[in-house]
């Protein structure tokens, strides 16, 4: 098994790109009372993912993304109680006034920080970091095996690829004025064109609603505690139906450049969006069947644990409509769904989180039917965690916003676009077990889900297109021991130890409970080998093997 480490979606330089001058050589932490809130909030102001830590961890291979700070955020930090505590924080004041006040544009935010990522790029390369910014372009005329066997021999370098998270990063007007942003499609391709970094990937949507440059439906992403830290109505879907035609203008020149070609990542789209993506995706290659080689991927995810065709038909939520300030809005409360056990007698109960933003079965099946990659997050609250003692909860999830349109058409219509113990220990779980015990059942999930719905050739699994995906120093609270990029070396620990259990008693109620590791015929005994096998693809070699697909611009 190997012991380097590939990260498919993580933020290198955002927190540095916000802080208040803190160099790329340090770590961004807080101090003093702000270190208190960072704590009570799950550790998201802190550095995750630093040059200063990813230099001394088994991170060798990742996708670097690259974000502007949207207007839901700046609008109001930490305010507690009627009192602004933002001050304690160790923030870039202009970057986030000029962001509130419309002072500037996200694409010139995004430019900004692209230049700040070449303007370190000379010190990032030399020791002790050995970060390498690369792209298909270093590697032309190169097979995919060449590819692999370069990236997988070297271990001195670690190697970095780009991708832009969200598609407001394209917007050319004044953040939230009045004018709209009309041809991002435009600014995308200058980026594909010309742009020094070379990118991988783009999200359609982020985690709030940008007026000026709507391109398609956002999932609330944000729960109860993360909006006391950042307060915006921007963050709760109000209106709009799937795809816009901008978004569908973005998407094609995403996927149709001929020379630099940008995969669409669907974290963050609401699930309507996600299936109409998925619809559009069909009529292009139909238009060119060179669209066809390009996967689908999500970089970090979590799972609702049930089909989209059973949430419908058996309606596992109950919502409400009515008016807030004015404005129509549709929550939706999604059945709680328990997934597995532990023996703690006081806190036994395992659930995921069933909010619309996490994929459903019929996604996975879409993924890895096209060669995709998923990355599963290692956001505590995506993986389901929410309180300390979280055993028995009550029928219902908390509410999310759903926007207007896509409710009455999904969730009212139902119409898309065209008993044994778990985990049964020596000693009562920690939060931070409980936390490993979330992330395999969401791996063993993805495999069992893809093992039912595709047919797989002889040499490949659904085992080969799950990875990290870990979000840190995206503002997350990432789950408890394995909280920043140093931490990630010993994820393989626990997944050898946790993997084996979850698939034995990972249940969901739907009947499938096919074992998604090898068992030798003999004795029944758990093929040691072969769970080395997959933990070294979810922790290294499919983001190897997907990155080289990619540096061969998808070549076969």
């Amino acid at each position: 098994m190997t012991n380097k480490i590939f990260d498919f979606h993580f933020h290198l330089l955002f927190k540095h790109y916000l802080s208040n001058g803190t160099p790329i050589n340090e770590q961004v932490k807080t101090t003093g009372v702000a270190s208190l809130l960072n704590d009570l909030f799950g550790g998201p102001f802190n550095s995750q993912s630093s040059p200063d830590q990813v230099k001394d961890s088994q991170l060798y291979l990742g996708v670097a993304s690259i974000i502007s700070l949207e207007h839901a955020f700046a609008r109001r930090i930490l305010h507690i109680l009627g009192i602004d505590f933002s001050h304690i924080l160790p923030l870039n004041k202009e970057i986030v006034n000029k962001t509130r006040d419309g002072k500037t544009s996200y694409y010139a935010e995004f430019q900004q920080q692209v230049k700040m990522y070449l303007d370190s790029k000379a010190t990032l390369e030399q020791a002790p970091y050995h970060i390498k910014y690369t792209g298909r372009k270093d590697w032309e005329g190169k097979s995919v095996q060449q590819i692999t066997e370069t990236l997988k021999n070297d271990n001195t370098q670690r190697y970095l690829i780009f991708s832009i998270e969200g598609g407001h990063n394209l917007s050319d007007v004044p953040i939230r004025g009045t004018a709209l942003s009309r041809t991002p499609e435009l600014n995308l391709k200058d980026i594909q064109d010309n742009s020094e970094l070379d990118f991988i990937s783009i999200n359609l949507c982020h985690l709030s609603y940008i007026p000026e440059q709507p391109l398609g439906g956002f999932a609330q992403g944000l729960n109860k505690q993360a909006q006391i830290a950042f307060s915006s109505e921007d963050f709760m879907p109000k209106a709009g139906l799937g795809l816009t035609q901008l978004g569908k203008k973005v998407i094609r020149q995403a996927l149709l450049h001929e020379k630099r070609p940008v995969l669409i990542d669907l974290k963050h789209m609401s699930v309507y969006t996600r299936f109409h993506y998925y619809r559009y995706r069909e009529s292009l290659i139909n238009e060119a069947p060179v669209v066809n080689r390009l996967p689908i991927i999500t970089s970090h995810t979590g799972f609702t644990f049930t089909s989209l065709n059973n949430y419908l038909a058996k309606k596992q939520f109950r919502s409400t409509t009515g008016q807030q300030d004015g404005v129509f809005v549709s929550i939706v409360e999604s059945e709680n769904r328990k997934i597995g056990k532990t023996n703690d007698s006081i806190n036994s109960g395992l659930y995921g989180n069933p909010w619309t933003i996490n994929l459903f079965d019929e996604e996975i099946i879409e993924i890895m039917g096209s060669r995709g990659m998923i990355g599963i997050s290692l956001d505590q609250r995506i993986l389901g965690a929410e309180k300390m003692v979280d055993s028995n909860r009550p029928e219902y999830f908390d509410p999310e916003y759903i926007a207007r349109e896509e409710w009455e058409k999904l969730f009212r219509d139902g119409q898309l676009p065209g008993a044994e113990k778990l985990f049964d220990f020596l000693s009562i779980p920690s939060r931070a077990e409980r936390h490993l015990m979330l992330l395999c059942l969401h791996i063993i999930y993805a495999v069992r889900i893809g093992n039912a719905g595709i047919g797989w050739e002889p040499g490949t699994s659904p085992w080969d297109h799950i990875c990290i995906g870990s979000d840190f120093d995206g503002l997350i609270n990432p789950i408890n021991r394995i909280d920043n990029v140093l931490k990630l070396s010993d994820l393989a620990a626990g997944l050898k130890k946790y993997l084996p259990v979850a698939d034995k008693y990972l249940n969901t109620g739907d009947g499938n409970d096919t074992r998604s590791l090898r068992y030798n015929t003999t004795d029944g005994s758990l093929d040691m080998n072969y769970l080395d096998e997959v933990i070294g693809k979810f922790m290294y070699i499919n983001g190897l093997n997907f990155t080289a697909r990619y540096l061969s611009n998808w070549e076969e």
